[in-house]
């Protein structure tokens, strides 16, 4: 199968805010917001993969793991594995509308995929109506043998969420990816 990927990593954080000062109203009406396009490939500033699944539904204190070597997508009617080499992006999205359960993300012990994290065994949190972003859209972080394992934790309360990785198939030149 040859595939090609297009993707966008866009944020952006806007504001308005007001203030009275005597009798003048001060308005901030601003926004922070960052857009890179990333072309098909496996170098710096590409991408040649995604993986993604909606609606993930952990009850209170459940938990899954994601090898980031080894992930199964169901996308143009077939069953393909993704074994990502580089992460460019994970969004991570928890649904929940209400409460105070969250995701926590990260620390999975064994196999630990840290690099976004800082060191082994640091975790984020995710919490009810809110997206997190991990992005590293240059050279994107490595996967390698023995750190490739993302651990997604439901603390509080059963949490359904949304995610989505974008990546590479090969550490350099090329790849994408095959059939399983």
């Amino acid at each position: 199968m040859t595939t090609t990927l297009r993707s966008k990593v866009e944020v952006q954080l806007g504001w308005t805010w007001r203030d009275r000062i005597g009798p003048f109203v001060v308005t901030d009406d601003n926004r922070l917001l960052s857009v890179k396009e990333l072309s098909d490939g496996a170098a710096a500033g590409q991408a040649d993969v995604v993986w993604h699944a909606a609606g993930q539904t952990l009850a209170a204190g459940q938990s899954t793991t994601l090898e980031l070597a080894a992930l199964v997508q169901s996308v143009f009617n077939d069953t393909i594995l993704i074994s990502l080499a580089r992460v460019k992006a994970i969004l991570v999205v928890n649904k929940n509308a209400t409460g105070s359960a969250f995701l926590l993300v990260g620390a999975a012990g064994a196999d630990e995929f840290s690099a976004p994290f800082g060191m082994l065994g640091d975790t984020v949190k995710v919490m009810p109506a809110s997206p997190l972003l991990l992005a590293n859209l240059g050279e994107g972080w490595s996967v390698e043998p023995g750190h490739e394992v993302l651990l997604f934790q439901a603390i509080g309360g059963e949490v359904v969420f949304d995610i989505a990785i974008l990546g590479t198939a090969s550490q350099g030149g090329g790849g994408s990816s095959s059939s399983a």
